[in-house]
Parts: structure tokens; sequence; C-alpha cells
């Protein structure tokens, strides 16, 4: 695998309501969940969890060209617009994604 190149993909939730935004997000990223009147608190693992990328900033981040089918199957379950790149990574790019 040529790990030289990689996918750059935004994503937009413009349309969506607001609660369907936050659903997304929530299990994309992950979230801190309390319990017991914040007694206690839990993280909640995302979709991202499981697939190595590099977080950019809000809705931009970047993947392996095999983990695109996997992020395209879920955005499609919650009708998010992606747009895809190829890009040329980094060193540091290429390390994190690589573990």
């Amino acid at each position: 695998m040529n790990y030289d190149f990689g996918l750059i993909i935004s994503y937009r939730l413009e349309g969506q309501s607001p609660v369907k935004r936050t659903r997304f997000n929530r299990n994309l990223w992950g979230y801190n969940d309390k319990s017991c009147f914040g007694k206690y608190s839990y993280f909640r693992e995302g979709f991202m969890a499981k697939i190595p990328h590099v977080y950019v900033s809000n809705s931009l981040f970047i993947i392996l060209e095999e983990d695109l089918k996997k992020v395209k199957s879920f955005c499609g379950e919650y009708d998010v617009e992606l747009f895809v790149r190829k890009v040329v990574m980094t060193k540091s790019d290429i390390w994190v994604l690589s573990k």
C-alpha cells in the first residue's frame, strides 16, 4: 500500500436539523456522557475511533484510501454530503495513519 497519498474528506451538514447534526457528530467523533448529575463521566467512542485518521479541523480529516468505503457508508446513513480529494501527506500524517 502506498502511504504517500491520503484522502482529505470534508463533510457538510447544511440543511440538517440541529438534532441530526448533533447525532451525526456524536456518532462520528464520540462524546462525553455524564451520569448521576455529573458525578461520573464516560467517553463514548465514535465511528472514527476504529479508523486511523488525522483530524485537521472541524469537518475536515485525512484517511487512507482503503477506509473510504466505510466512511462513505457511515455518512450515507445520515444523508451527509462528502467532498473527497487526494492529497500528498507529510511524514507526521503518514506516521499517524500507519499506526
